[in-house]
């Protein structure tokens, strides 16, 4: 009688690729804090603050078609699972020529790939990705400007390529940005679309049930509250904006600016301020949103998921009928203050850029 044959599985590389604005500092904290657990489990977590090379980097890599750093990548982990988070992942990925040489490469080594996005309903995302590129100092547009635009697929402050990759302009449109990733999925890829905290989970638990691990174990969690990765409130957004112009007249680039990304945060806490979020939203550009992708949302969820939009998102109707949260000075003594620390804001920024040249 002959043995009975044992299926052994091969190793995954398991690529978390975001999206931006769905927690992904979060998740990467946590799994450094929880590296060694992992570990025991049998996966690597690929720590960019201890392990080479970086997945930044592996994501920069992709964009350039240098594979010789995967190739590394493969031959330093000789067979264990690997676990890589960067949403930078995310511009190779919408690449289907970059797709398939991925899965060919990983097949050659003997790897089994997985790619896990998490997807934020349209109202939130751009309304978070407006804070977060006001913040960065990349534009001065109202909310109203930025959500035109968005609908056309116009992102400020984003360069139109990434290495040999041209960047897609329909960021928002989930149906047609991840229509390489739908097409390679529908072939056998192993993809994961995740619904960002559908349910109240906790994205860094959603990620851990998704590649099979328990969510019952015990997960340490973030070390450091910056690693929450928190957004200005009503005010410091008012204050981004008006900073932003301010800088643009001064002919002041965001990257002339080290930690440019804190500096309002920073200004936040010596105020004092407590401010609700912001939400950048009336009823009537809500709804213009809302139908703009309404079709689309439909079709992805259908491919992705197998419902209906609604039911992985069904926060989205409390998301219409929020009530707008935005910061306008009060009295002329209210703007004359926002406008003094503006001006003390751009007077350090001018001394910090005349020192680094």
């Amino acid at each position: 009688m002959q043995p009975a044959e044992t299926t052994v599985q091969a190793p995954r590389l398991i690529i978390h690729a975001g999206t931006h604005k769905t927690a992904s500092t979060y998740i990467q904290e946590r799994l450094r804090c929880n590296k060694s657990q992992l570990k025991r489990l049998g996966i690597t977590y690929q720590d960019p603050d201890q392990c080479r090379p970086k997945a930044k980097k592996l994501a920069a890599a992709l964009c350039k078609r240098q594979w010789h750093k995967w190739e590394r990548l493969f031959d330093d982990h000789n067979g264990t699972d690997i676990l890589l988070s960067a949403e930078q992942f995310c511009v190779p990925l919408t690449d289907q020529a970059t797709i398939q040489s991925l899965e060919n490469l990983a097949r050659r080594h003997h790897y089994q790939l997985i790619i896990i996005i998490f997807i934020r309903s349209q109202l939130d995302y751009i309304n978070s990705r407006y804070v977060y590129s006001l913040r960065r100092f990349y534009h001065h547009q109202s909310f109203e400007e930025f959500a035109n635009h968005a609908l056309k697929g116009k992102l400020k402050g984003e360069k139109k390529s990434r290495g040999k990759i041209r960047r897609r302009s329909d960021v928002f449109d989930f149906w047609t940005y991840f229509q390489p990733l739908l097409q390679a999925r529908s072939k056998g890829s192993q993809i994961a679309f995740l619904p960002f905290k559908k349910d109240n989970q906790d994205p860094f638990l959603a990620l851990i049930e998704t590649i099979g691990l328990n969510t019952q174990q015990r997960w340490k969690p973030c070390r450091n509250q910056r690693h929450l990765n928190r957004s200005p409130g009503t005010r410091g957004v008012c204050l981004a904006r008006l900073l932003s112009q301010q800088l643009a007249e001064a002919n002041i680039s965001p990257k002339q600016i080290s930690n440019s990304s804190q500096l309002v945060l920073l200004e936040e806490q010596r105020q004092h301020w407590r401010d609700p979020a912001f939400w950048g939203y009336d009823r009537k550009l809500a709804d213009v949103v809302c139908s703009h992708f309404k079709d689309n949302n439909q079709r992805f969820a259908s491919m992705a998921w197998g419902t209906s939009w609604q039911e992985q998102f069904p926060s989205d109707d409390d998301a219409l009928s929020r009530q707008r949260s935005h910061y306008e000075p009060p009295s002329n003594s209210e703007e004359e203050r926002m406008h003094r620390i503006c001006q003390r804001m751009l007077r350090e920024i001018q001394s910090q850029v005349k020192r680094r040249s």
